[in-house]
């Protein structure tokens, strides 16, 4: 196993270290939900995010949540969870999007690359401007293409990445310690 030199290793684990003050800091202070519903607080969200991208190639890791005195930990763990959970199907949510918009675009693309690149064909045959206006429609027809097939071919790779991270996260033993 390969380590990483911002992490500790424990029984062959990376261990993502998060040193608290109070439960509270766990949560955001905005949210009046139930402690078991409650959002992460951002801050640490990022954070955590942030180690599990830099150990997704690392083997395993836990995250050690550290407290100055001993705390009730039987509702930490279950909303740690459950709010990875959600983020991991607000990343799913907004990736499905992504590609609905993606193929919308790519149909509407494909109508415009038919008729740009038929314009050109018909252009070509003017004298003199036929050329140029029909290379520039057809540049234009594939610029149009550009975003949508972006979208479907390169833009799920940051979002799988991003569901690897929280899935390896929710997985992820958690501990309570003091110190």
């Amino acid at each position: 196993m390969a380590t990483h030199p911002r992490y500790r290793v424990e029984d062959g684990a990376h261990c993502v270290d998060v040193r608290l003050t109070a439960v509270e800091q766990l949560f955001d202070n905005r949210d009046p939900a139930p402690f078991r519903e409650r959002d992460l607080d951002p801050d640490l969200l990022e954070y955590l995010t942030a180690a599990g991208d830099d150990l997704v190639s690392h083997g395993p890791f836990r995250v050690v949540f550290w407290f100055p005195a001993a705390v009730d930990d039987d509702r930490i763990v279950p909303a740690f969870r459950a709010h990875l959970a959600y983020e991991r199907e607000r990343v799913v949510r907004r990736r499905r999007r992504e590609r609905r918009t993606g193929l919308a675009q790519l149909a509407i693309g494909a109508v415009l690359l038919v008729a740009l690149v038929s314009l050109a064909s018909v252009v070509r045959a003017l004298p003199t401007i036929g050329p140029i206006a029909s290379e520039g429609l057809t540049i234009s027809a594939w610029v149009i293409m550009w975003r949508p097939l972006q979208v479907l071919l390169y833009d799920w790779l940051p979002a799988a990445r991003e569901r690897r991270v929280l899935e390896r996260l929710h997985a992820a033993p958690v501990a309570i310690r003091v110190g």
